[in-house]
């Protein structure tokens, strides 16, 4: 195991409540219905079930898989109990992918993420790994401990276990700066914890932030990590003057000022290089400076709620409306084309009624064999190959 001696890393507490998915306007393209394969059913058989199943966890039927990611390359990875799983031809095959410690669950769609164009970082609901050549070699960052004071216990130190976060990651090796979110639990500490001793110590921090997503906090927010001092934010608190628009922290979130009207809906921003990408009401919103001014990424497709996730290069993307489907371009969003309708695996969250905030859910493209991946928590991985790859323009 590799040691990071000089990281700051700082994580928010969120409880998990994202707001039910807004519906997206109609499309008149033509998608397909129909034709999703599931790629993982004979790895689950080698995998087996998780052991714990109903005894130490919260879910009574405990899936062989927890999470989802496709690489640029079109590689496709699955997380289940017993750690990563990779298939570099479209889930034909699969073998075991990272380290031995690299197990535990993506609950968030964002907890498994690619920071492009071949950066990595997995917040594991546990263990913490990133990686700089895409999975070839994984460093390991010392999950917090810190004091906690739950309102039916007296204080001790515990162990915080991160579901999912943003980072510092997409300009520096390892990260300075790691945004996450907390796992359920009545925290009174409050809702930052930080280390700058690469995980050595913790503390909490951050009282500006203290009723975030914690006790008064009233739900989620969306977020995004600049640089070591920069985080972006949008609460979800109505009663929170940061609810609307886009808001932008030089100090680590002691103060904050308004930079954009727009709203964003994904959980947190998407790093292409120094470029942040961000899900919004309006359409997929872009900052090239830092986050100090943003503006929609081509022609707006609205109310998209994942993505985007990238392509070949930074032209491709495709992004994903929780009602109308899958939306794709291939010249830097000047045209977005649908190319999917919306899919909802049967073995999943979604379809049994436990997701209905839609954190839960996991997307991925192949842009250059032009497929699509879908997964849920505790379900299998599905692929939906679109047909022959138009040229990138």
């Amino acid at each position: 195991m590799k040691t990071i001696n000089t990281i700051s890393i700082v994580f928010i507490s969120l409880l998990l409540a994202v707001a039910s998915m807004q519906a997206a306007e109609p499309s008149a393209n033509a998608a397909p219905t129909s034709g999703w394969k599931n790629i993982t059913a004979e790895l689950a058989k080698t995998i087996g079930t998780d052991p714990n199943d109903g005894k130490t966890r919260k879910w009574n039927e405990f899936p062989n898989f927890q999470g989802m990611l496709v690489l640029p390359n079109g590689d496709v990875g699955a997380l289940s109990y017993k750690g990563l799983y990779r298939s570099t031809d479209q889930g034909a095959t699969w073998a075991k992918w990272g380290e031995d410690w690299m197990k535990g669950l993506a609950q968030v769609s964002v907890a498994l993420k690619i920071y492009y164009p071949d950066r990595i970082g997995l917040t594991m609901d546990g263990p913490i790994a990133v990686s700089a050549d895409l999975g070839k070699s994984w460093v390991r960052i010392t999950s917090p401990k810190v004091l906690i004071t739950y309102k039916r216990d007296k204080p001790s130190m515990g162990d915080i276990n991160v579901t999912h976060g943003d980072m510092d990651l997409a300009a520096n090796m390892p990260p300075k700066v790691i945004v996450g979110a907390v796992h359920h639990g009545d925290l009174a500490g409050g809702s930052f914890v930080q280390t700058t001793d690469g995980g050595a110590t913790w503390d909490w921090a951050a009282p500006a932030l203290k009723g975030v997503g914690g006790p008064g906090g009233n739900g989620w927010f969306r977020f995004g990590v600049v640089n070591p001092t920069t985080l972006l934010y949008r609460s979800n608190n109505k009663n929170d003057e940061r609810s609307t628009g886009i808001h932008l922290s030089t100090d680590l979130g002691q103060n904050w000022t308004k930079v954009s009207d727009y709203t964003p809906i994904g959980l947190t921003v998407v790093h292409y290089g120094p470029n942040m990408y961000w899900a919004a009401t309006e359409g997929v919103v872009v900052s090239r400076d830092g986050g100090k001014t943003w503006s929609i990424c081509g022609s707006p497709i609205k109310n998209i709620h994942y993505g985007p996730y990238f392509g070949r290069s930074e032209r491709e993307m495709m992004v994903v409306s929780a009602s109308e489907g899958y939306f794709v371009t291939r010249d830097g969003g000047t045209t977005w084309t649908r190319v999917a309708a919306y899919f909802a695996p049967p073995d999943g969250k979604e379809l049994d009624g436990n997701d209905k905030r839609g954190i839960h859910r996991y997307y991925g493209w192949d842009s250059e064999k032009n497929i699509l991946y879908r997964s849920d928590f505790k379900g299998n991985v599905w692929k939906l190959q679109l047909g022959s790859t138009p040229a990138a323009k």
